[in-house]
This record gives structure tokens, sequence and C-alpha cells, in this order.
């Protein structure tokens, strides 16, 4: 029986994602919040968290924002922490992008910095429409990340303006930005838990489709779906 890997569905973009699995030859099966189909994760050997929408900032106590609560979609969030606990419950691979990164971290107690670019004063956010910012990311040695991507430094594909304030229990940085913003992050036990990477870079969306920051990545999702 061919391994499959769930995907959760997100509302801009989500083509690229298919595309980039597609690319891998990785077999998978979409997980729709709209649709509340979260009995087919069970038919699955792996989970990828997408990007998009801001998570509900409640979700991690904060609630003086100032933004209209009604640009958020806590009925995602909460599919998506379902998702990820019964990935974990089960010993699913999981790999965040993005917004999966954030998802992940709040749902094991971290919280999330509201907007980078007034808090840090950095901008991470795309260009325009159609173009993706570009920056430096610097690999720790000696973690799954950089095993993963056998570099310790190189250029990602950009487009956020939350990231990781308070890091989330159980996990460790594995990456930052030359700005000091976190980039990637995995278990620091890895010994009794399944496959954890997530990045706040969009792999699936790299014009420079062979950078082992995108390719290695997908190769490494497809083995562990595969293997799973």
């Amino acid at each position: 029986m061919k391994k499959t890997a769930g995907i959760s569905k997100c509302d801009r973009n989500f083509q690229y994602y298919l595309s980039w699995l597609e690319s891998g030859i990785i077999e998978y099966i979409i997980l729709d919040y709209k649709k509340n189909n979260f009995d087919d994760i069970k038919q699955c050997s792996s989970l990828l968290l997408t990007g998009g929408d801001d998570i509900f900032p409640e979700f991690y106590n904060d609630w003086e924002d100032g933004k209209d609560r009604s640009i958020y979609k806590p009925v995602r969030d909460g599919f998506e922490f379902k998702l990820f606990d019964y990935a974990l419950s089960n010993s699913l691979p999981v790999l965040g992008i993005c917004r999966g990164l954030q998802l992940i971290n709040i749902r094991l107690n971290g919280s999330l910095i509201n907007d980078i670019e007034t808090v840090r004063g950095t901008n991470h956010t795309k260009i325009s429409d159609t173009q993706d910012r570009m920056h430096e990311v610097n690999l720790y040695e000696n973690t799954l990340v950089y095993d993963v991507v056998r570099e310790k430094r190189g250029v990602v594909s950009s487009s956020h303006h939350q990231a990781i304030d308070r890091l989330g229990e159980g996990l460790i940085i594995t990456a930052k930005a030359d700005d000091g913003i976190i980039e990637a992050v995995e278990w620091e036990d890895k010994s009794s838990k399944p496959f954890l990477l997530a990045v706040q870079w969009h792999p699936e969306r790299m014009k420079e489709q062979n950078s082992p920051f995108a390719k290695n990545v997908l190769l490494r999702f497809k083995q562990e779906t595969e293997n799973n």
C-alpha cells in the first residue's frame, strides 16, 4: 500500500504545496478545515502543516493586539491543533511550514511576536503579491535541520510578519536569520518522538527548487512519509 501524506488546507497559495509534493512524487490527502474531514488523517502516514492566516492570538494569551477579531479563523486553528495532536499520539512525522511552525510552537505552549516589524524593527514580509522576500538563514550544526539541508548558511524564501517569541515546550531553536528571527525548530529530545521539523521559510515557493533548503526538505519528508 502506498504511503500518504496529510496536508492541511490553506486559503492562499495552496497549489504551491500540492505542486511541491507532486514534484517529489508524494501521495497526499487534503485535510480541509472547511469540510472538517478530520478522520481522513487516519489514512495518512505523515502530516504537513501549511502557511496562511495569523493564528487567533488568544490561543497564545495575546488579548491586546488591537486587531479586528473577525480577520482570524479559529476554526482552522482548532482543526489543525487536533491534527497535530493526532500526529503526536500516533507517531506520525510532521513538517511545519511558516504558519505551521507557529502553530506547532503555540500548541506546545509557546507564543508569537505579534508583528516583528513593529516589535523587532525587521521585515520578513513578501515584497509584493507575486514576489517573496529572500534572506539568509544560519543553521546550527548537530541538529536535524542541518542533517537534512547539509548547509550552515543559505538563502530562503520569506513571507511572514510574525515569528516565535517564547519557545514551545520540548523544542529547540535550530536556525535563525541574521536579525535573530527564529527560522527552524525541532524536538530537543528526539529519542522517543516521531520526526518533527518546522521551518519559517517557504521551501515550496522557492524559485530555486534545487536549493537544499527546498529540495532536501522535500526528499526527507518523502522518506519519512514512506518509511512510517
